[in-house]
């Protein structure tokens, strides 16, 4: 809001506002307030502008104003609609502009100029309303400023409970899988040593026929069930790893399945360059211990883990699980380090 703006809020007029900014050259309120109070019968006695309304005079006003006598009678001008008096066409033509008024008559009353007394009460309730003006602009910032915060951290949740939500369903995925690879090794398995009691058998009741000279049939050998072979497991030569930094933004690299864990760690260090960290996984739970830094990714990846790790600061204890072929790591800074 322009300090013009601020004066006509606070009611002045436009002649005292354009005296105050263009012949006062008023920087600020304060200035504008003391050129306004200073400079009073200056301000009522300079020329109107151009752009004002057209005045609409009652008929006595208008045939004294045709007369030099008339004029000299004339004191101040008077609000037809609501009774102010005026000091000149200037003090109306504000007052049209402010009210949307616009009959005026001519009067012979006197406007008495502000004395010292009430100028100096007329600057203290101005710079009053002035203090309490800004106090209620204060307050409104600071709630705007709080809402938004509070959005902010509406937004970032919901974002954050989303990727969380996303991970998780990952991560049941993944353990889905293992489970019911679990149970299908457990199954075969069942299924060979029921095949090699049915054997035995067999082999036990021909024996016995042949001891007691009986007749001796061959017996087939039971049907081998047909037993589902484990799918091979893939070999990875590359280990897909990405990291999710405490701002939310992601970083990706790609090592190769022979390197050591350590070097994943001095990756993350060199890049994150922040607190030292360590890196453990939510689900399901499980740590390692600083000697897994000279492990491989290989290796660590046969932990069955294989997708989704929470790194947290600090210490370079390197927590982590199953990095081949993927791995997903989230950053999260702390305040208090372990020791």
């Amino acid at each position: 809001m322009s300090l013009a703006e601020q004066l006509a809020e606070m009611g002045f007029e436009k002649n005292q506002i354009d005296s105050a900014i263009n012949v006062g050259q008023a920087a600020n309120m304060e200035q504008a307030i003391d050129w306004i109070t200073t400079h009073e019968n200056e301000i009522a006695s300079g020329t109107a502008a151009s752009s004002e309304p057209v005045l609409n005079l009652s008929s006595n006003a208008s045939a004294a104003v045709t007369t030099t006598e008339a004029q000299a009678e004339a004191n101040s001008l008077k609000c037809d609609e609501c009774g102010k008096l005026l000091k000149d066409a200037d003090a109306a033509t504000a007052h049209a502009m402010k009210t949307n008024h616009s009959s005026f008559s001519e009067c012979t009353e006197t406007i008495k100029p502000l004395t010292a007394e009430e100028k100096e009460e007329m600057k203290k309730k101005i710079q009053e309303r002035i203090v309490a003006r800004r106090k209620e602009q204060q307050v409104a910032d600071e709630k705007k400023a709080i809402e938004m915060e509070k959005k902010r951290i509406v937004e970032g949740k919901t974002l954050s409970e989303i990727k969380q939500k996303r991970e998780e369903e990952e991560m049941k995925k993944i353990a889905e899988a293992n489970r019911r690879e679990k149970i299908e090794t457990q199954l075969a398995k069942q299924r060979a040593i029921e095949q090699i009691e049915a054997d035995k058998r067999a082999r036990r009741e021909k024996a016995a026929a042949e001891k007691s000279g009986g007749i001796v049939e061959d017996i087939p050998p039971a049907k081998p069930q047909q037993v589902a072979a484990p799918q091979p497991t893939r070999q990875y030569d590359e280990c897909n790893l990405q990291v999710r930094l405490s701002d939310g933004s992601t970083i990706r690299h790609i090592f190769k399945a022979t390197d050591r864990f350590e070097k994943v760690s001095e990756w993350i260090n060199q890049t994150q360059k922040s607190h030292p960290f360590m890196i453990l996984q939510n689900y399901p739970k499980k740590e390692f211990i600083e000697s897994d830094n000279h492990k491989s990714l290989n290796e660590l990846g046969k932990y069955k883990m294989k997708f989704s790790f929470f790194l947290i600061l600090p210490y370079f204890f390197l927590y982590v699980l199953g990095l081949v072929p993927s791995g997903s790591l989230m950053v999260k800074a702390l305040t208090h380090f372990q020791t």
